[in-house]
């Protein structure tokens, strides 16, 4: 016979077995604990990839730096190329109006050039070259015995910053030889 007490203590142990079960998943195997060595190199791992990181990010930092440095003084010799192309282009004047015998106004004009070539800034000639928009800029187009699209004539000088055009040459442009009309 079943003793009350006994059928109990069986669904009692029951439930205490399915408690058990249900506290431990029979998916994953217990996990085993890292040894000392294994934190260590783990931690090791993680702190050298950070060193990595932030080496590769400041010196991406200092290229970076560098670059906008030179932009910057580029920039400002820019600004002060265009200031004295006015002084540089009124001497010029100066010494046309002048017929060249100034000599005084040609030293200051000489002294400009050595000043500015320093800087990195030089003029360049275009009579007698071929038109290009990068370089020049077309202020008339007239006939001549010069081949089609052939700088006859410059009106401004234009100037580079090292190998920047800073301001195009303003400039006569040949249309080749004028049709002959016949009557």
């Amino acid at each position: 016979m079943n003793d009350p007490a006994d059928t109990y203590h069986e669904t009692k142990s029951e439930l205490n077995q399915e408690e058990e079960d249900n506290l431990i998943p029979k998916e994953s195997p217990p996990e085993q604990e890292k040894s000392p060595l294994e934190l260590l190199q783990s931690e090791f791992d993680d702190l050298n990839d950070k060193y990595l990181r932030l080496a590769a990010d400041f010196e991406n930092f200092r290229k970076r730096t560098a670059r906008d440095t030179e932009q910057q003084i580029a920039q400002s010799i820019g600004q002060f190329a265009h200031d004295m192309l006015e002084v540089a282009d009124s001497l010029d004047r100066a010494i046309q109006a002048e017929g060249g015998s100034h000599e005084g106004l040609v030293q200051i004009q000489k002294l400009l050039a050595q000043v500015m070539k320093r800087q990195g800034i030089d003029s360049f000639e275009s009579v007698g070259e071929k038109f290009d928009p990068a370089r020049h800029e077309a202020i008339a187009v007239i006939s001549s015995t010069q081949e089609e699209g052939t700088i006859c004539d410059q009106v401004c000088k234009g100037y580079c910053l090292q190998d920047k055009v800073i301001r195009p040459a303003k400039v006569i442009v040949s249309q080749g030889t004028a049709p002959v009309e016949q009557n």
